[in-house]
């Protein structure tokens, strides 16, 4: 027994390490963004590269606050990641709902090409948005950004949500058909609540895709005052030269948001995806 517990010991040892490495190899550019942001441009470009700041500033930071675009540019990642996540959350739990109920090859077929869209690129589909939504005067507009970013999301949605849907049993919904609900009504009343928690993690991951998309608020909008922060991060990348220790910080200033959002919602997420959408 003596030595199964030491074996076990030493497996949990090994395991804590593979996992601390691998965490640290992970997190060692959001480590590399920070610290670049507290130094000089002298410093930056030393070599070798100093892991500690050797006279850690915020001029960085203090420069970038200075820059009247900043607070348009995060306004605009805000309302272009909200609403993507509403209209993801309202379309994408309606159609996995309905694939998950309705069992016929056609939900089988659509899937297999809501997985496909999935694979395609999303610089291979900006051309084809640019042209569709140039028809229908949604260029340089919130709502082409939105749509175009929600159909990305939107099929993260239905692969994950169907078979959590897929798990609520529909001894529920007769239930409540029994005390006279209709349709509609199970399915607001009943299942949505039970869906919460995997609702949630859905909501957090296209959150922070729809935050972080570039691609179609570049090629959708060429006014300024309609680019989100991803975009108004590439302008301080010149074709010679950038600023690197301001472009960590605004960087730095970019991700905020989103990683206190997950620290506040991370016992629910870690939760929710863990313990799946079913309590």
């Amino acid at each position: 027994m003596r030595t199964f517990g030491t074996f076990t010991g030493y497996r949990s040892l090994i395991l804590f390490a593979i996992g601390i490495t691998l965490v640290s190899i992970y997190l060692f550019p959001v480590y590399w963004m920070v610290i670049s942001a507290l130094k000089t441009s002298t410093e930056i470009f030393v070599r070798p590269p100093t892991f500690v700041p050797e006279a850690p500033t915020l001029e960085n930071f203090l420069w970038i606050a200075e820059q009247p675009k900043l607070l348009t540019f995060l306004a605009n990642s805000f309302i272009i990641a909200t609403f993507t996540t509403i209209i993801t959350l309202i379309l994408g739990s309606i159609g996995a709902y309905a694939m998950a109920r309705w069992r016929s090859w056609v939900v089988d077929a659509a899937l297999v090409l809501v997985l496909v869209m999935q694979a395609f690129p999303e610089a291979l589909l900006a051309t084809p948005l640019f042209l569709l939504f140039k028809q229908v005067d949604l260029l340089n507009t919130y709502t082409g950004v939105i749509l175009a970013t929600s159909t990305k999301t939107l099929t993260l949605a239905l692969v994950v949500l169907r078979p959590m849907f897929a798990q609520v049993p529909k001894e529920l919904e007769e239930a409540a058909f029994v005390d006279g609900c209709n349709s509609f009504q199970s399915f607001i009343q009943i299942v949505l609540p039970i869906m919460l928690p995997g609702l949630l993690v859905i909501g957090a991951l296209c959150f922070i895709l729809a935050y972080g998309q570039f691609v179609y608020p570049l090629s959708l909008t060429t006014r300024a005052d309609l680019h989100p922060a991803t975009v108004g991060l590439y302008g301080f990348v010149g074709a010679e030269y950038a600023d690197w220790h301001r472009v960590m910080a605004y960087a730095t200033i970019v991700v905020s948001p989103v990683v206190v959002l997950f620290l506040l919602l991370q016992r629910r997420i870690v939760g929710g995806l863990t313990a799946g959408a079913l309590k």
